[in-house]
C-alpha cells in the first residue's frame, strides 16, 4: 500500500513538472493585420516550442540521449509556419504560387521563400440529374461535373494546400509575415508577438 501511495506522488511530481516546463515556453500573440488573400488558417509555433514538443515525442518513445539531441539540431531556429492556402484550381492553391516574407519592426526583411509544391489531390464529383415526363413516360438524365475536393463553410468547391514552413533564422520578438498570393496579387499579413511572461 505505501509503495502504491509513493508511485502515485511520484507521478503527480513528474506531471506538475511537465506542466511548469509548458508554462514556462514562451507564447506568441498573433494579429491579422490584412486579410485580402485566400489564407484560411495561419498557425506559428517557435522554436522554444517545437524542441519542447520533440522532446515530449524522444522521452515517450525512449529514445537514446544521441538520437534526442539529432532531433533537437533539426528544429529549425526561427520556428515553423503552418498554413491552409485556398484556391479554385489548384495552381492557386498549391504552395508555389505563394511567397512567404517575414519583416522585423523596422522593415528589415529577414527571411524570404516560396511555398513548397504539392501533388494536386484527386478532384471530387457532383452528379446532376433531372427528370422529364413525357407521353411515353418519365426520362431521367444525369450527369457528374468534376469539383474541387473541398469545401469552404458555405458550401463552395476549394483546393486547399496545407503549408509548412521551416524558418532557418533566428526571430525577434516582434515580426510580421506576409503572405502573397502571386496569381491574384492579393496578399494577407500577420504580426507576432512574443507574449510577456
Amino acid at each position: 500500500m505505501k509503495m502504491k501511495a509513493l508511485a502515485v506522488m511520484v507521478l503527480m511530481i513528474l506531471a506538475s513538472g511537465l506542466s511548469a516546463a509548458k508554462e514556462r515556453v514562451a507564447r506568441y500573440d498573433v494579429t491579422t493585420i490584412e486579410d485580402h488573400a485566400r489564407v484560411q488558417q495561419f498557425v506559428y509555433k517557435s522554436n522554444e516550442m517545437l524542441r519542447l514538443d520533440e522532446k515530449e515525442r524522444a522521452d515517450n518513445e525512449l529514445l537514446p540521449q544521441d538520437q534526442i539531441d539529432q532531433m533537437l539540431d533539426s528544429v529549425p531556429k526561427g520556428g515553423v509556419i503552418y498554413t491552409n492556402l485556398l484556391g479554385d484550381i489548384w495552381e492557386m492553391a498549391n504552395g508555389t504560387n505563394w511567397t512567404y516574407v517575414i519583416k522585423d519592426d523596422s522593415g528589415k526583411e529577414l527571411f524570404r521563400t516560396k511555398g513548397h509544391n504539392y501533388m494536386e489531390p484527386p478532384p471530387a464529383y457532383e452528379s446532376y440529374g433531372y427528370r422529364e415526363r413525357t407521353r411515353f413516360g418519365v426520362r431521367s438524365y444525369s450527369r457528374e461535373v468534376m469539383v474541387a475536393p473541398e469545401k469552404t463553410a458555405f458550401g463552395i468547391p476549394v483546393y486547399v494546400a496545407r503549408d509548412r514552413i521551416d524558418i532557418p533564422v533566428p526571430l525577434p520578438d516582434k515580426f510580421t509575415v506576409y503572405i502573397a498570393d502571386g496569381i491574384n496579387r492579393k496578399r494577407c499579413s500577420y504580426q507576432v508577438t512574443k507574449s510577456p511572461n
